[in-house]
């Protein structure tokens, strides 16, 4: 006896029966000997066969790669603390260079392991659309990546750098006689030939200065401004170094630009830009900073927290265990540069996946 449900699902199935193929299937009158009934349970198989043929094929659901960033270096976290955070106009200034340089074609894809520039340039722009940098926004919008170290709760010594004013000469003179030099073209000495005197009379002179200490100075902020007896400036930057015996040489090279610039690629952004160690943390990363506040004598009050951008190097930053806040130009950027000197914590930010 056929049951009430194979009745039903006859019943249901029976207005496509007339379009279905059933050319391998016979049905003869029910008085012949030989014919080849078809059951209703085959009916019901053989229709649910040709309906699952005509169905769509399953869509997988997407694949979503966890993020492989290098996990001796940044560790995915949400961090204890996160306040809301000031958006002024140098924050957008800061934004504005980083996602420039990381539009061009000759910014690396890959800088360090696991972190893209296309994911760079997305947190960017991610922070541009947050009209306000309240916590509840960026947790919406950011994985946060903890940088590690070897030091006490993976504390980050942060201090401050700036551009030095230093007075010099075009020509060498009694009063200036100290010269701010060019990389050579070619062989390069040694740190302690060169403060012998080796590459003197090679014609790689960029400006004169008084003294030995200022040079210092200079090749220690990475970059200067000379002003010369006139009142004009001109600004140098990084042109290399060379190791060896005596240490380390830093070199210097004239920039055309009115603007500070850090890494070769950025006019810098008092109070945002950090210099870093890009074998570890990649130029053109967005960064949210703990930040030591410190009184006058030097002890720690508390602490603050912004939203920083990797755009410098230096030659002290090694590893992840400093990092190095710019902080202007002349005595304005020392004063500020002075007033940080301290530990605090580090997170790398990306689009959240």
């Amino acid at each position: 006896m056929v049951n009430k449900a194979s009745l039903f699902i006859l019943l249901l199935l029976s207005p496509f029966a007339f379009m279905l193929d059933w050319s391998s299937v016979s049905i003869a009158p029910t008085h012949a000997t030989n014919a080849n009934i078809i059951t209703v349970d085959e009916f019901n198989n053989h229709a649910s066969a040709r309906l699952a043929l005509m169905a769509p094929p399953a869509r997988p659901k997407p694949l979503i790669l966890k993020r492989q960033v290098h996990p001796a270096v940044l560790h995915h976290t949400t961090p204890d603390t996160l306040p809301y955070l000031p958006f002024d106009a140098p924050l957008l200034e800061a934004m504005y260079e980083q996602a420039n340089y990381l539009r061009r074609p000759d910014s690396k894809e890959y800088p360090v392991k696991g972190i893209s520039k296309s994911e760079m340039l997305r947190t960017v722009e991610l922070l541009q659309d947050c009209q306000v940098l309240q916590p509840e926004a960026l947790l919406d919008r950011f994985d946060f990546y903890k940088v590690k170290t070897d030091l006490k709760k993976d504390n980050v010594r942060i201090t401050g750098y700036y551009t030095p004013i230093i007075e010099a000469s075009k020509t060498r003179t009694s009063e200036f006689s100290v010269p701010l030099l060019r990389r050579p073209a070619a062989h390069v000495p040694s740190p302690a030939a060169i403060e012998s005197g080796a590459l003197q009379g090679k014609g790689l002179e960029l400006a004169w200065v008084r003294s030995k200490r200022e040079v210092a100075n200079a090749q220690l902020q990475g970059s200067c401004w000379v002003e010369y007896p006139d009142g004009s400036r001109e600004q140098f930057g990084f042109g290399g170094s060379v190791k060896g015996a005596g240490g380390k040489y830093v070199f210097f090279q004239k920039m055309s630009d009115e603007d500070v610039i850090g890494a070769g690629y950025f006019p810098l952004t008092a109070g945002y830009s950090v210099a870093v160690d890009p074998r570890f943390i990649p130029i053109g990363a967005t960064l949210l900073a703990e930040l030591p506040d410190m009184d006058a004598a030097g002890n720690l009050k508390g602490y603050t927290y912004r939203i920083l951008f990797a755009q410098d190097r230096g030659g002290a930053i090694l590893t992840t265990k400093r990092l190095d806040l710019y902080s202007g130009i002349g005595q304005k950027g020392l004063s500020e540069a002075r007033k940080i000197n301290g530990f605090g914590r580090l997170w790398v930010l990306l689009p959240k996946q």
